[in-house]
């Protein structure tokens, strides 16, 4: 099933198996520490073609004076490129009964119904209807999203918003990790 389109074969028709072998849903029984979801959010193809340009164009600066030294910078200055962009990715995961936002972390019992977001409903969630008060984790590469209540009134963050190339997989994995966390307390 992995690597074949979501036309091809419907979410629905998938078997438990299938879809945790793509690393999509989570499955009752796991172990515990294995995350529900986790997803990195790397950037688009754009992003890299830009990083690597930026990295090669430093090189060609220095041609004039060398062009040995000239083809190293390019390497490293590439490399370094291709580091920045994957370590300033954030990551998204729900484990252990807290969900994993980038740096920030909430347990998954001070979370409301995640709601899932694509095409203009998510476009006014980041534009139109921002909220100042929630935790945002948005990525412009990504075109789709959640937004999760936060319940807890002492906390003064009304929700956490976050950008997800999977919100059905994400909201699913909350689901299931606030069920969880009923069934232990």
């Amino acid at each position: 099933m992995v690597g074949m389109s979501a036309s091809a074969v419907p979410p629905a028709a998938e078997s438990p198996s299938e879809r945790s072998a793509a690393g999509a849903a989570p499955v009752p029984g796991r172990d515990a520490g294995t995350p529900l979801h986790r997803e990195h959010l790397l950037p688009g193809v754009g992003a890299w073609v830009i990083g690597v340009a930026i990295g090669a164009a430093l090189g060609l600066v220095i041609v004039p004076l060398h062009l040995g030294a000239a083809i190293a910078l390019s390497a490293v200055s590439i490399v370094i490129a291709i580091v920045l962009l994957i370590s300033y990715s954030p990551v998204l995961e729900v484990s252990d009964g807290r969900f994993r936002l980038g740096r920030a972390r909430i347990d998954v019992t001070e979370l409301g119904e995640p709601q899932v977001l694509r095409g203009e409903d998510w476009a006014l969630t980041i534009g139109q209807d921002f909220e100042p008060l929630a935790h945002h984790e948005v990525r412009g590469w990504t075109r789709s999203g959640i937004r999760v209540e936060v319940l807890d009134p002492e906390d003064p963050t009304t929700a956490w918003v976050a950008s997800t190339r999977r919100p059905e997989d994400l909201a699913l994995a909350l689901r299931t990790a606030q069920q969880q966390a009923r069934r232990a307390a």
